[in-house]
């Protein structure tokens, strides 16, 4: 993805890597402002974060120089961070869906193409 921000997605990081062993790494290529590693519920490490490089000028050079190099053991993604907006994945959610439907009572019955007396349902023999 092309860095147009100084916000970079870093990505495929070790579960053991923090927020100042990354600093580190990225400030040996340009000015590192601040850097977030995401975190569950339990304060484990999701294996990716956040960069905010200083300038987009270093933000670009980060990502040309580090994407794909070993980074405590494992292969660093080193992409420009998606804005609000072109996060993709996920839709809406089951709690969104359910408003859309009937409740469970007034659905329409389905016809079921297996029958466990006769075996599987074919329309043609109907």
């Amino acid at each position: 993805m092309e860095v147009l921000t100084p916000r970079l997605y870093v990505g495929n990081l070790s579960y053991d890597a923090s927020e100042s062993d990354i600093f580190d790494h990225l400030s040996k290529v340009a000015g590192v402002k601040n850097v977030e590693v995401v975190r569950d519920s339990g304060s484990n490490s999701k294996g990716f974060g956040f960069a905010e490089m200083l300038t987009l000028e270093g933000a670009q050079e980060v990502a040309k120089k580090l994407h794909d190099t070993d980074f405590m053991g494992r292969l660093l993604i080193v992409n420009g961070a998606k804005s609000q907006g072109e996060r993709s994945g996920g839709g809406p959610r089951n709690h969104d869906r359910a408003d859309s439907r009937p409740p469970r009572g007034e659905q329409a019955e389905r016809s079921s193409e297996f029958d466990y007396e006769r075996g599987p349902r074919n329309p043609s023999y109907d």
